[in-house]
């Protein structure tokens, strides 16, 4: 559904817009998942900060602040290996073991951001006071920036698993 939304919206672009995405497309597309992944997360911290409400917490409390950003971050991950491996990276995986070092590889990546974005949330709202909701937005354009670094270069990079070709699609056929 979203790819076919992103398509929709390239197909009423004036031919200089669709020539700069043709340029930049692996990194238009990263962007554009990523604001997808960061409407998902932006959306799993809200439903978490409401749901510990109704148990009385705040998200100025350290441990609901720290539960509510893992669970966002959970749904986040996953979403955004699976549109990075499919829509952006074009990752294609011929084995069982190469499958599992990509996600192996991703989830470790996103675990050191994760833990980045745990810090964060933590020292703007827990320890500073600071807006929770405009900080969890902030926060998401940080770990955007970061997780395509660590995508691009360690997790979908040309030549991964063992000097295979696993992230592009084969031009000659």
């Amino acid at each position: 559904m979203l790819e076919a939304l992103l398509q929709f919206f390239l197909r009423l672009m004036p031919q200089p817009i669709k020539n700069l995405w043709a340029k930049y497309e692996n990194i238009w597309r990263y962007c554009y998942y990523g604001l997808w992944t960061t409407v998902i997360s932006y959306a799993a911290k809200l439903l978490g900060k409401w749901l510990f409400s109704l148990g009385g917490y705040s998200m100025k409390q350290t441990v609901p602040n720290l539960l509510n950003t893992t669970f966002s971050w959970v749904i986040a991950a996953s979403f955004a290996f699976y549109v990075n491996k499919k829509y952006v990276f074009m990752s294609k995986t011929e084995t069982h073991s190469d499958l599992m070092r990509e996600i192996g590889t991703f989830f470790g990546a996103r675990g050191v951001s994760f833990f980045m974005e745990l810090g964060l949330m933590w020292l703007t709202t827990a320890h500073w006071k600071w807006n929770y909701a405009l900080m969890a937005f902030l926060v998401q354009f940080i770990i955007l920036a970061i997780n395509y670094v660590f995508s691009k270069l360690v997790v979908f990079r040309k030549g991964a698993a063992a000097g295979k070709k696993t992230t592009e699609p084969s031009s000659d056929g």
